[in-house]
């Protein structure tokens, strides 16, 4: 059993703000950290770091961010190996966090926009029935909509995160096992708000699973998450923490949901720890930095915030 992440490689620049930017507005942050990013790679190390045996499929630069872009992943044992070099700069993102620690994120694809048949190819050879393959969307659509229908015909699971939302979802990749979206996600897919609240993502989730996943996910951030399966509808409330920086808390949860649900956890369970998973990684700054290990979220206490 393994976990195939085929996505997004970035190196994420993140400034501490009062508050985001508005247009035509100039800010000077506190301070800035550089660290590795993009929602592939998170994915893959949160995977790796929730105990998971785990390949990221993508696309560097052939520059000195690919080193840096790669550094934690590398310490982590991912396996990198299938990682191709392009001509295009490494993946940038700069991320702004304010004093609530919210963010508002700018990504520059670069290499990630040309990842398309050397890389799915790498995912063809690699998936077998007891494979799960992560995706998201800072790639082509037509290669995750390839990549999914590769995953289907080797019976491999699919966990889908459709971020950066799409105006429309290929056919194809409403077809999966998981689709894990946030409120504003989950109400871009079905044409309308962002959901508000618990009421509205249990409504959000039935919609969305009626449109193909077996499960439908939405991520509420401090207010924990929903679920729908042809069981029925679940809720889950955060963990209770301090939060500091969110950025890349929907990435420790789709990473630690997968690695959970490819060691065979259940549902319930699996949802439990990727839960957690992103509520301690939200009690740090940056995006991968933050991810905590199985030991750390087994050992995180409950309890009163933090």
């Amino acid at each position: 059993m393994s976990v195939i992440v085929l996505g997004s490689i970035n190196l994420d620049m993140t400034a501490r703000v009062d508050h985001i930017v508005g247009p035509g507005e100039t800010l000077v942050a506190s301070d800035v950290l550089v660290s590795p990013g993009g929602k592939g790679a998170n994915q893959a190390l949160a995977a790796r770091r929730m105990g998971a045996d785990t390949v990221l499929v993508g696309s560097v630069g052939d520059d000195a961010f690919a080193m840096q872009a790669l550094r934690l992943l590398r310490q982590a044992g991912v396996d990198l190996s299938r990682i191709q070099v392009v001509d295009r700069a490494t993946g940038l993102a700069w991320v702004a966090v304010d004093r609530a620690g919210q963010n508002a994120i700018t990504v520059i694809p670069g290499a990630n926009a040309v990842t398309g048949a050397e890389a799915l190819e790498a995912v063809r050879r690699l998936l077998g029935p007891r494979d799960t393959l992560v995706l998201q969307l800072e790639i082509p659509l037509e290669t995750v909509a390839a990549a999914v229908n590769l995953a289907r015909a080797a019976g491999a699971r699919v966990l889908l995160d459709p971020a950066p939302a799409p105006s429309a979802l290929p056919d194809a990749c409403w077809q999966v096992d998981i689709l894990t979206p946030n409120q504003g996600e989950a109400g871009q897919l079905l044409g309308g708000p962002a959901v508000r609240d618990v009421r509205e993502a249990k409504a959000a989730a039935r919609a969305l699973r009626q449109r193909g996943p077996k499960v439908a996910v939405v991520k509420l951030g401090e207010a924990g998450v929903v679920w729908a399966t042809a069981q029925g509808v679940f809720y889950l409330p955060a963990e209770p923490v301090t939060a500091v920086d969110s950025t890349g808390a929907g990435d420790a949860f789709a990473g630690a949901l997968a690695a959970r649900l490819d060691a065979g956890d259940p549902l319930p369970e699996a949802m439990r720890l990727a839960n957690r998973a992103a509520a301690v990684s939200t009690t740090r700054r940056g995006a991968q930095v933050s991810f905590p290990d199985r030991e750390e979220v087994a050992a995180w206490p409950d309890g009163p915030s933090r």
